[in-house]
């Protein structure tokens, strides 16, 4: 690691403070430090000399004791191993130099910058660049105004401060980012510009809360990072939309993805840009957030509009009861329509703790012709006995009926959604009970909740 020039340093840091008038806190006093390390290290050295001196001299010295010493794939194990428990990491980084490297990587793989720690943040990586060579994952939150924001770029005022330090000062040191989120951003053309040369590996991007000039700009802020395959989305908005005349830079053509992940809560707003961008980006995957019944039709939409979707995963979070009544009165509304011809070879549904009898009426109502191709279904909900029987038996038989005859699908798959797993069992036994075909077609499995990687 080369070595830094204090002076530069402080230069550096003194110059960010006088452009974007911050301040930083005052430097450590480590000449206290170094002090009394250096009289620890004389105090030593003369206990040495001591026992060297009563040492008779005829005595021939000890033959020297060779240390025993981990193999480094071992303790790379046990870093690996402790990746999450952040507290033991910072114990192994001043235990030995040995051990700093590999806690490092965990240490420093995710940074959270917002309004109450970005100068500390600017501090730290320009004091010590080395650290931010371990920094994977950007957590990145604005003011909380993006509109206000964005409002006052087209009126010719400066980007927020937080904005400027991140884009300026933060994002040119940060070049090994590869998950990227943003929250709470306003973005017009020079935003996007100012973020262009910065996060080269960036694969992943997610944007939440964010406010756009116009589409264009958010298409331009895709294509500037080529390697993006993943995006993650929700209640995003664009001030012109697509076709302002004011703009003569329009959207290109359509984006291809590995992965599309649109959380979008119900919003009223006009100006949302969700349902352009999901007619923009073609994914191979998709998951979608359902908060209420009337966000199917938005799906069936959506997804016939995908002819490379490959993989559908849905999330049903705990929905109003009015919704679920309606689902019980009228099943045919949970219906999903994939684009034809049919692709899709998983569908994912995700039934939280509550929403298994959504996800059960959402498969008795697939088409078989629709899904034709389809080899992996997969549902996560809370096996627990009561839950599986206060769903109708009309719905477990219609979602049996209809996956029984898919004879592409090899693979039915229960994830219990809690992490008490005493109560699967009894369970998995009431869903067997309830899909006798498919049962005997030897297809379903059922496991405890996985951990996040």
């Amino acid at each position: 690691m080369p070595e830094i020039n204090d002076t530069d340093v402080q230069s550096s840091l003194d110059a960010i403070a006088k452009e974007f008038d911050i301040q930083f806190s005052k430097e450590r006093k480590w000449q206290i430090v170094r002090g009394t390390v250096s009289r620890t290290l004389k105090s030593a050295a003369k206990v040495v000399r001591r026992r060297s001196q009563l040492t008779p001299s005829n005595q021939s010295p000890s033959p020297p004791q060779h240390r025993w010493r981990l193999p480094i794939e071992l303790v790379e194990q046990i870093i690996d191993h402790l990746y999450d428990d952040f507290q033991t990491l910072r114990s192994c980084a001043v235990l030995c130099h040995g051990l700093v490297s590999y806690a490092r990587r965990y240490l420093f793989h995710t940074v959270v910058i917002r309004e109450d720690n970005f100068v500390d943040c600017v501090s730290l990586f320009v004091r010590n660049p080395h650290l931010a060579e371990h920094v994977r994952d950007v957590y990145f939150e604005g003011d909380g105004k993006p509109f206000e924001s964005l409002q006052a770029l087209l009126n010719g005022d400066k980007p927020p401060k937080i904005l400027r330090v991140f884009a300026l000062v933060l994002a040119p040191r940060l070049p090994n980012v590869v998950r990227l989120t943003m929250k709470d951003i306003p973005f017009d053309q020079n935003i996007v510009a100012m973020f262009a040369p910065h996060f080269p590996r960036v694969f992943s991007l997610s944007l939440f809360d964010c406010w756009f000039r116009c589409n264009a700009d958010l298409d331009n802020l895709i294509k500037n990072h080529p390697l993006i395959h993943t995006m993650r989305c929700g209640r995003l908005c664009s001030r012109y939309g697509a076709s302002d005349q004011d703009f003569s830079i329009q959207p290109g053509p359509a984006l291809t993805m590995r992965s599309l992940k649109v959380t979008e809560a119900y919003s009223p707003s006009p100006l949302t840009l969700m349902p352009w961008l999901v007619t923009h980006i073609n994914p191979e995957t998709l998951i979608y957030t359902l908060y209420r019944l009337s966000q199917v039709a938005k799906l069936n939409h959506t997804i016939t509009g995908y002819p490379s979707l490959r993989h559908l995963h849905v999330i049903l979070y705990h929905w109003r009861k009015s919704d679920t009544r309606e689902v019980i009165d009228c099943p045919q509304a949970m219906a999903l329509v994939p684009s034809y011809p049919p692709n899709l070879v998983t569908l994912t549904l995700d039934a939280k703790l509550h929403s298994l009898l959504l996800a059960v009426h959402a498969l008795a109502q697939l088409d078989p012709h629709a899904f034709v191709r389809l080899k992996t279904v997969n549902i996560t909900a809370h096996l627990l006995a009561e839950d599986v029987e206060a769903v109708a038996l009309e719905a477990w038989a219609g979602m049996d009926q209809t996956l029984s005859v898919l004879l592409s699908l090899g693979a039915v798959n229960f994830t219990n959604a809690c992490n008490d797993a005493a109560h699967i069992e009894d369970g998995a036994a009431a869903i067997i009970a309830r899909l006798p075909v498919l049962n005997v077609r030897r297809v379903l499995s059922f496991s405890p909740k996985k951990l996040r990687e």
